[in-house]
């Protein structure tokens, strides 16, 4: 079997990512700033392939994890259905 896990772990783009996105959207903070339509699907998809590289990749368990369980949510449906592997 060859596992692969990431390197670059926590400092990859997939870490700066979700920190990013958490800091961005923290409780009180979203309902000051309205974001642009164009800036919101990117940021939908950029999270998307940071939780899949995440949950497949991350050298951390307890974050693997906790992105396949974030994958699971019915929300990520459409990017789902986008992928060029596919999800079952």
């Amino acid at each position: 079997m060859n596992k692969t896990v990431c390197n670059l772990w926590p400092e990859c783009s997939c870490y700066s990512t979700l920190e990013l996105w958490a800091r961005e959207l923290r409780e009180g903070e979203r309902e000051k700033t309205i974001y642009p339509f164009d800036k919101l699907q990117w940021a939908e998809t950029t999270i998307f392939f940071s939780l899949a590289c995440i949950g497949k990749f991350c050298p951390d368990i307890a974050m693997r994890t906790y992105a396949k369980r974030q994958l699971e949510d019915t929300f990520w449906s459409k990017q789902k259905a986008l992928s060029v592997k596919g999800w079952q």
